[in-house]
């Protein structure tokens, strides 16, 4: 075999594997970017999820402050409309009576039967009263059950917070009223 052929032959393959070494380091470097490219598409992903979620929450947390205000409209407007037309309030004014008043009264309401039968209808009543409002309340997609008790108990005032969970228990055993969890919160929905 001529030497020049041979010389030229191993050359050949010299360069091959050059060419080789080379091709493998750029691959090797090509799969480290797409590795930290997906890895950078993982972290984007999860973000967006994160986002999405809080997204979702400033929305319910944004719904809740718009029936909030229309419900403070609405008082505000009924406000402005019993100053102008006097009108008997739904429930009658209640009387702070000294401690020997009140015996004396539920002494006299004992005797009469027909003032204690009164007073229980009038308890009954408003207690039916104060559940139907809690209904009403609720808007059809539903409401956050911290911000309806909120409204309910105190910024309205209607009753406090373990009368509330009564009638809310009351109107569950009705099932005028459906509660969900949903992520973190209670959501209740109309019957």
């Amino acid at each position: 075999m001529d030497p020049a052929f041979r010389e030229s032959v191993k050359k050949g393959f010299e360069n091959c594997r050059t060419d080789i070494d080379s091709l493998r380091s750029s691959q090797g470097s090509f799969t480290d970017k797409v590795f930290l490219l997906e890895k950078e598409n993982e972290n984007l992903r999860a973000r967006q999820r994160e986002m999405s979620d809080e997204l979702a929450d400033l929305r319910a947390e944004l719904k809740g402050v718009m029936i909030a205000l229309d419900y403070i409209k609405s008082f505000s407007q009924q406000q402005s409309v019993q100053t102008q037309v006097p009108v008997q309030t739904e429930f009658p004014p209640v009387q702070v009576l000294p401690k020997k008043a009140k015996e004396a009264h539920s002494l006299s309401s004992a005797a009469d039967p027909y003032e204690a039968l009164l007073a229980f209808k009038a308890k009954a009543n408003k207690r039916e009263l104060l559940k139907k409002k809690i209904v009403s309340m609720i808007s059809e997609g539903g409401m956050n059950l911290a911000e309806l008790k909120f409204m309910f108990v105190e910024h309205f005032r209607y009753c406090s917070k373990a009368t509330f969970y009564n009638y809310l228990k009351e109107l569950e055993l009705e099932r005028a009223v459906r509660i969900e969890r949903q992520q973190t919160k209670n959501i209740i929905f109309a019957g």
